[in-house]
């Protein structure tokens, strides 16, 4: 039993050993070492968390600004893509200005500068108080515009639900919305 023993450890040994070195001959100052490591490494992973896209926000440095920032990203295995962009709010800019301008003292000029929008321009004629224009106003206002009515903006268009039924005719992309066709009784 012993003997079968040892028979077993001397064949077995040489493929035990993780690494084997051998030594050349001193005395030619020669030598030669081998080594030789076997390693194996199996990693088995299921349900790798992917990496999530990140929408950069764009900087707009203050609280008190009139510009909208958006973003958005998207994730794959492979690529990821994420994007931003920023509007300037127009009406918000003119309010600050007007503000600014009355604050300042100048009534006229602020007057004149919600004017920009028709909303105010017509809601300020049908007030008889219209809108300042090349430095006059009141009467002298309502009489220029008369004589050029080049300056007056488009009337904005006020529905009534009961009496308008409305036909759909496109979206618009720019505004991402519906536009209609309104078809009134009273027209």
């Amino acid at each position: 039993m012993k003997k079968i023993m040892i028979t077993l450890l001397i064949l077995i040994s040489p493929f035990t050993q993780a690494s084997e070195a051998n030594v050349g001959d001193f005395g030619t100052n020669q030598q030669a070492e081998t080594i030789t490591t076997t390693t194996e490494t199996t990693v088995n992973q299921e349900g790798m968390p992917v990496t999530t896209a990140v929408a950069p926000s764009t900087p707009t440095y203050q609280t008190d600004t009139c510009i909208v920032t958006s973003g958005a990203g998207m994730q794959t295995l492979q690529i990821g893509l994420s994007a931003s962009r920023m509007k300037t709010d127009e009406n918000c800019e003119r309010l600050k200005l007007s503000r600014q301008l009355s604050s300042l003292g100048l009534k006229v000029a602020a007057t004149s500068i919600m004017c920009q929008d028709p909303r105010v321009w017509w809601a300020m004629r049908n007030a008889q108080t219209p809108c300042p224009i090349k430095g006059k106003i009141g009467e002298e206002a309502l009489e220029y515009y008369s004589q050029n009515p080049k300056y007056v903006p488009d009337q904005p268009i006020v529905v009534n639900s009961t009496n308008c039924k409305r036909q759909r005719l496109r979206y618009d992309r720019t505004t991402k919305r519906h536009k209609y066709d309104y078809k009134c009784n009273n027209e």
